[in-house]
């Protein structure tokens, strides 16, 4: 039970440095990684409609197998432009401190450091719980903390509410 415990980050040790488990976290974390590298604030390109099929004789359908181009990629990544300054924007995660279990999965996911350790425990049971230090250094609409979070103690606002904020460059 203690293994699928660390795995699925509700450890109750305070730390993991001298924990016979350490290797079940780190691979935990290497998966996480792993299904959230193709997850970025990907937008869908509106496809263009069908053209109708036209049957071809055999001899040029080989002809025009040779020049064909390679299928275009579904989702087109589309840059973003703030139109107020960051500091403006009220965008930033909340963490809830009676869910967190100071796992820390958010801390090494987010690039800009929006994460940090919070105060230890007094009694030096639990692991610190995670607050935010650096609000504003989170990105715009960005949501790749919320689903690995195991505990669900993060949350964002609504999304709708800031795409006034930001313009789509291609």
């Amino acid at each position: 039970m203690l293994i699928l415990d660390c795995f699925f980050g509700r450890c109750e040790k305070p730390s993991c440095d001298a924990c016979p488990f350490r290797p079940v976290r780190s691979l935990r974390r290497m998966l996480k990684s792993r299904s959230m590298e193709g997850f970025d604030d990907e937008q869908p390109e509106a496809t263009p409609p069908a053209e109708p099929q036209v049957t071809l004789p055999e001899p040029q359908k080989a002809h025009e197998k040779a020049h064909e181009q390679p299928p275009e990629k579904a989702y087109v990544k589309k840059k973003k432009r703030l139109l107020v300054p960051r500091e403006e924007i009220p965008w930033y995660p909340t963490i809830k401190p009676d869910l967190c279990n100071g796992c820390g999965d958010c801390k090494v996911l987010c690039k800009p450091g929006v994460f940090e350790l919070g105060p230890p425990d007094p009694t030096g049971v639990q692991r610190p719980k995670l607050v935010v230090a650096n609000p504003y250094k989170c990105l715009v609409l960005c949501t790749r903390c919320v689903p690995i979070c195991t505990s669900g103690a993060i949350t964002l606002p609504p999304a709708e509410e800031f795409e006034k904020f930001v313009e789509y460059i291609d």
